[in-house]
């Protein structure tokens, strides 16, 4: 994924709004370009390695 201002290709999670339900509907989440702060819509496939990615990041890992 690349943003379309700056080219960046870091992102980070976004914060959800009601007006979000609709992208859900076809399978995309909030997330912001962790550059220029652009908000825009990713796939729920990569909003879920990047919650992992931060889980890994804090310290957060599963106890199996």
């Amino acid at each position: 994924m690349v943003c379309s201002r700056c080219q960046g290709t870091e992102f980070r999670l976004s914060s959800l709004r009601f007006r979000d339900l609709e992208h859900f509907a076809v399978l995309q989440y909030p997330m912001r370009c962790r550059a220029c702060h652009k908000r825009t819509y990713g796939s729920w496939l990569l909003a879920l390695f990047l919650v992992q990615l931060r889980r890994h990041h804090f310290g957060e890992k599963d106890q199996a």
